[in-house]
């Protein structure tokens, strides 16, 4: 299967990043399906000012919003690199999409504000997918394993057929790949990122899963946040920028 035929350039690109084996158990349907849509986004920017408008209202503590051209924030490369992670993170609970360019070069870092000056590159989760997201994330950071449970099974990285060794073993996979962000200051390393994945990806590709676009689409969205991080060069407290983000939160997860 050709990306060619489906996917804008932007999507190629930053798909060269995420690991080949993405595609082996990716449903080809679905990425037919939102490739037009995409497409036509990225090349008009429909819907980006009024997504823009519910984010300021909505995300407001984490993200300002500006037309001007976009110059990184390398004058402070941890201020910037902790205000990206917490912008990752609330966008995951902005129920009417998120933008999935979160490249440092779209962002400004002025007098402790995240400004950013976003592409038509968004997409709309179906609530499913965007609630077991924010349930894999607070079952990881809040160690509550039920819930943790709860976001891989919706988001359909484990089955409820599966044995509990193999559900067992993709939680784990799930933790490597989250790092040692639960206990100490985690740097941002974009090989590591895609062994990890890998991993993840030769185990459901074993077990025959076959997931939406919406997870191909989630990957493109975890390496832009890296390419951003790696080249900036800090370690970040991840989980208490989550937790930050969470707290303030949580009460619009719905």
């Amino acid at each position: 299967m050709s990306l060619n035929q489906f996917l804008p350039n932007v999507v190629k690109e930053l798909l060269k990043h995420v690991p080949s084996l993405v595609f082996e158990v990716t449903d080809w349907n679905s990425v037919r399906r939102d490739a037009p849509l995409m497409t036509t986004r990225l090349f008009s920017k429909a819907g980006v000012s009024s997504l823009k408008k519910f984010q300021s209202a909505q995300l407001s503590p984490f993200i300002a919003f500006g037309d001007q051209k976009a110059s990184g924030g390398m004058n402070d490369p941890q201020g910037f690199g902790d205000a990206l992670l917490r912008y990752y993170f609330a966008q995951l609970y902005c129920s009417e999409g998120i933008f999935l360019d979160i490249r440092d070069e779209n962002f400004k870092w002025l007098g402790g504000v995240l400004q950013f000056n976003p592409n038509g590159f968004w997409y709309h989760f179906t609530p499913v997918f965007r609630l077991g997201l924010l349930d894999l994330y607070e079952g990881f950071y809040l160690e509550d394993d039920a819930k943790f449970q709860r976001g891989l099974l919706s988001t359909r990285l484990i089955q409820e057929d599966w044995s509990i060794d193999d559900q067992n073993h993709m939680k784990q996979l799930f933790r490597n790949h989250f790092g040692a962000s639960l206990d100490e200051p985690m740097s941002f390393n974009l090989v590591d990122f895609q062994k990890t994945f890998l991993k993840i990806f030769e185990f459901l590709m074993e077990k025959k899963v076959v997931l939406s676009s919406e997870f191909m689409l989630f990957g493109i969205y975890l390496v832009t946040l890296y390419l951003g991080l790696e080249k900036l060069g800090q370690k970040h407290a991840v989980k208490k920028l989550y937790l930050d983000v969470h707290t303030r939160l949580k009460s619009s997860r719905e």
